[in-house]
């Protein structure tokens, strides 16, 4: 079952083991804003594993600070969506800071069946 959720900055979709967060154009990415989402996931997956796909269709900026200062022991895995090369180079650079799976794809499609692919027992 899908919930969507929608703020001024970013659509936000909950599903059972993983989310979709798409962030809107020329949007930066802080500590408050990533309160929100966290506080969302928390809601929804409480201390369940799960896994982000973050769809980077959109140019935005983030704060890498998130990183270390919005660490969620039961976020798993973090997926990044997107076509530009400046979103993989992004990418690089935040997947030194993300401590468990990462990675990176051209299309949702692969994205949701890696998110998928997780077990948590």
């Amino acid at each position: 079952m899908e919930k969507k959720l929608l703020s001024d900055f970013c659509e936000l979709y909950l599903y059972e083991t993983y989310s979709l967060l798409r962030v809107f154009e020329n949007q930066h990415i802080d500590l408050k804003k990533n309160d929100w989402i966290r506080a969302n996931y928390r809601a929804h997956f409480g201390k369940k594993p799960f896994v982000v796909i973050a769809d980077r269709r959109y140019q935005h900026t983030i704060d890498l600070d998130i990183y270390k200062n919005g660490k969620m022991r039961n976020k798993k895995g973090m997926a990044i969506v997107s076509t530009l090369e400046a979103e993989r180079e992004r990418a690089l650079v935040e997947q030194k800071l993300f401590p468990h799976s990462f990675a990176f794809f051209n299309n949702l499609e692969n994205a949701r069946a890696w998110a998928q692919s997780f077990s948590f027992k």
